[in-house]
């Protein structure tokens, strides 16, 4: 146990599937908690998904799982027996946090919901992902970060001009978002019930979140002000869109101060002469002929290549960046000095770059310590620590109550 890190004597008791309640228990395991991931003895979906991305999802070689489950031990238990139900009770025994991802209804079946536990464990925080909401209409209803996150939002079909095809939403982009938000409401109501003494419910969903996430969008977009999306090319910023460059690549600008910036951009850009033009004297100026301007900065940036724009662009201080492809971070410079990705070595000799959580601390260290776990490969040490006889741990696995390596 790494007593530098915040979190450390913490227990989380983790009853969830797919990414975004395991990726707020993955992080609170960074964060040096001791995190218990319970699976069935099917074991939670997620393990096989890296094949729909061309990634092994195997005991070897797993990428997409190590994602969501570094830093975890795992127990897989039958919850539909009454043995595997006593189990996790005695885990939750000494627990500090609860999280899940379950359905209502599913939780209400199983005597897992809040308000059940609540009377049972007093001091024990429940953390709940929802796809959208507790409430409503739609409470029921089954929901992905593609379709409660970005379907839901406006995200896919309002991030491309009309009659485009809808954006391919990014694979467990929303999760992450959920999952990592949520650390902060579980750490709050800990921090609370130091307090208090008292545990709480901390509740997130996909669409909740994705409604805070656009926010900008969906406030500007209301009857009351009646900002356009989707937008056309023209009709976006000019100073806030990317350029495509001489070797076809890509500049995005991002000039929120115009007075101070466009007369430097002016001169990068050789063409000073714009700044004696009427219609871009202030940015609302800009604004106005925004569709006369941007056709003017496109055939200026296609003039030369992105690494000499790049030059220019540092040299007077705007905010710009070269769109970098996904494939591109694995030999991020940056990424690799900040430690936002590590190099993971798998069971077969194996290594892969995978993505860090993003939180820093200047004690206690930030990498994975601990590889994500087998289906069941902490079933008995779990059992033993919970203080199962080895009678009663063979009793389990021969009634197929637990599943174990």
């Amino acid at each position: 146990m790494d007593n530098q890190k915040p979190l450390s004597g913490y227990r989380i008791i983790e009853l969830a599937t797919f990414v975004a309640a395991p990726a707020c228990a993955r992080i609170l395991g960074d964060w040096g908690a001791d995190v218990i991931k319970v699976e069935s003895p099917d074991g939670d979906a997620w393990r096989t998904y890296g094949q729909t991305m061309l990634m092994p999802a195997n005991e070897d070689e797993n990428p997409a799982w190590e994602i969501a489950n570094a830093n975890k031990r795992a127990i897989a238990l039958d919850l539909k027996k009454t043995e595997g139900q006593k189990v996790l009770h005695d885990l939750l025994q000494t627990a500090d946090v609860f999280i899940t991802n379950n359905r209502i209804e599913a939780l209400k079946k199983l005597n897992l919901d809040y308000e059940s536990l609540k009377a049972r464990y007093p001091r024990l925080v429940y953390g709940i992902v929802t796809g959208f909401g507790e409430t409503g209409p739609d409470v029921n209803q089954p929901g992905f970060d593609t379709v409660a996150f970005w379907g839901r939002s406006g995200f896919l079909a309002d991030l491309v001009p009309d009659g485009a095809y809808p954006v391919y939403s990014p694979a467990a982009f929303g999760d992450l978002a959920v999952g990592t938000i949520l650390c902060g409401g579980i750490s709050a109501a800990l921090l609370k019930r130091e307090k208090t003494g008292k545990g709480d419910k901390v509740s997130i969903s996909l669409f909740g979140t994705s409604v805070w996430l656009a926010g900008l969008m969906i406030t500007s977009t209301q009857s009351r002000y009646q900002n356009k999306y989707p937008k056309d090319r023209l009709e976006g910023n000019p100073m806030v869109i990317p350029y495509r460059t001489k070797d076809k690549e890509w500049i995005f600008l991002s000039v929120l101060d115009f007075d101070r910036y466009w007369p430097a951009l002016c001169k990068i850009i050789e063409r000073e002469d714009l700044l004696a033009d009427d219609r871009f004297k202030t940015r609302l100026d800009m604004l106005a002929n925004r569709a006369a301007l941007i056709p003017v900065l496109e055939e200026a940036f296609a003039t030369k290549d992105i690494a000499e724009w790049v030059t220019r662009l540092r040299a007077a201080d705007i905010v710009h960046v070269r769109l970098q492809h996904f494939k591109d971070i694995e030999n991020d410079q940056q990424a690799w000095a900040n430690d936002y990705i590590y190099e993971n070595t798998y069971a077969n000799g194996a290594k892969a770059v995978l993505p860090g959580s993003p939180i820093r601390w200047a004690e206690g260290g930030s990498l994975p310590e601990q590889s994500s776990p087998l289906l069941g490969e902490h079933t008995q040490e779990l059992l033993k620590e919970l203080g199962y006889t080895q009678a009663q741990i063979a009793e389990l696995k021969s009634q197929q109550v637990a599943k174990m390596r």
